[in-house]
């Protein structure tokens, strides 16, 4: 679940050379092949792979219906002028098929719809050599295919959709002038109604792509607050990357409204075929919410508590005879509590599978009511992340400590 990734300066000044690395996590599974998408800033990218796109239009296959409902009577033809007026053509009836999702690389994202059944009900005129009118009833079954690419709108700090391609083709097309006796003045116009359904059919969903998605997508707010706590900015960081069977969404993501100590060192990596998602996170982004959030004094924690109870060794004097017989001197087999306040924001280092916590912390050890030790000591934690079987799992693995400072108040 976890691959290495690029190193951050910003971070290699307090712990050496092992730098802070990328973490690639999670939704089903990632692979081992390099792939640069973003720029350097990149701190988050979701990846959604072809069996993404198939659950994605199965799920759509359920909800047909209301699309259906919700697009009839939506779409508007232009009237039509000549040998025979048609107009007042709209929408009456449609019935979709499930969409077929698929990627066309360095493009964007392909839906092919076939077999859409379209109803139209307008009327005619016939401008002869007798005025003629009637209502007409037009049915027809197609296939539809449309293309929608994807940019990164560095102004506004979101992605924008547009149109890339579409195009309509015919399975069956008639044409009812409910009077079977002037069926031929039919001829007159079918062609340039077909023409017409291609157009306002194709019209309407450029427009769906141009304006009211990305009225939607505007909508989304770029700054998110935590109150009291911190504000989460996101917005892209490069242009969707549209490659064989998969799209790639590049973002940056941090905590807002601060300057941080360290710097973005991009994101590498890619899914592995076959897998329907997965979500790429860097330290950076988790770095810069535990600098705004976990200053110091913020992670207080004292003990006993439920993970160390006051029957573990630790929590008697009895515990440092040996090491500290002063202690265990001033107060034989006596109670012991402590106080851990970190002194300055945790960070967290990615490295191949294993997920590293750095945090100092001052530690005071009280007995019988009176402080007895303060050690200031940088803790370590190593841990691994696992995926299986679309469960995720998280263990530690081994806890160390760096230089550690002792002031003994007795003995």
């Amino acid at each position: 679940v976890v691959r290495r990734g690029r190193r951050s300066s910003g971070i290699n000044a307090e712990y050496g050379d092992t730098g802070p690395n990328m973490i690639l996590f999670l939704v089903l599974c990632l692979g081992t092949v390099s792939a640069n998408v973003g720029t350097d800033k990149e701190s988050l990218r979701l990846s959604i792979g072809q069996s993404g796109l198939d659950f994605a239009s199965d799920v759509s296959a359920h909800m047909l219906s209301e699309l259906e409902k919700f697009a009839a009577g939506g779409l508007n033809l232009p009237d039509i002028r000549g040998d025979v007026d048609i107009t007042g053509l709209r929408l009456s009836g449609l019935h979709l098929e499930k969409p077929v999702l698929s990627v066309i690389p360095n493009t964007g994202l392909n839906v092919k719809t076939p077999g859409v059944e379209l109803q139209v009900r307008g009327n005619w005129r016939y401008n002869g050599w007798i005025a003629v009118t009637g209502s007409l009833t037009l049915t027809s079954k197609l296939d539809l295919s449309v293309t929608a690419g994807a940019y990164a709108d560095m102004v506004n700090k979101r992605f924008a959709t547009v149109p890339k391609g579409c195009s309509v083709s015919y399975r069956s097309f008639s044409i009812d002038l409910n009077n079977a006796f002037y069926s031929w003045i039919v001829s007159f116009f079918e062609d340039t109604v077909k023409s017409e359904i291609k157009k306002a059919v194709c019209n309407e969903i450029s427009g769906v792509l141009r304006t009211t998605l990305n009225g939607v997508i505007a909508s989304i707010p770029h700054e998110i607050d935590i109150p009291n706590v911190m504000s989460v900015k996101f917005g892209p960081d490069a242009n969707p990357a549209f490659s064989k069977n998969q799209i790639d969404l590049p973002a940056q993501v941090s905590a807002g409204g601060q300057s941080f100590p360290f710097k973005p060192t991009g994101i590498s990596g890619v899914m592995l075929p076959g897998y329907m998602a997965c979500i790429l996170l860097s330290d950076y982004t988790l770095n810069t919410a535990s600098f705004a959030a976990l200053q110091a004094g913020k992670i207080v924690e004292r003990l006993p508590n439920q993970w160390v109870t006051a029957s573990n060794p630790l929590m008697n004097t009895a515990y440092y005879q040996t090491i500290l017989p002063g202690l265990y001197t001033a107060h034989p087999d006596t109670a012991i509590t402590y106080k851990v306040t970190n002194t300055r924001y945790p960070t967290i280092q990615f490295l191949h599978q294993n997920i590293m916590l750095h945090l100092p912390v001052n530690v005071v050890l009280e007995v019988a009511g009176s402080k007895a030790i303060t050690a200031s000591v940088t803790l370590g934690v190593s841990g691994v992340v696992k995926v299986n079987g679309g469960d995720i799992t998280a263990s530690v693995t081994n806890i160390t400590h760096g230089q550690t400072t002792i002031t003994l108040s007795h003995g």
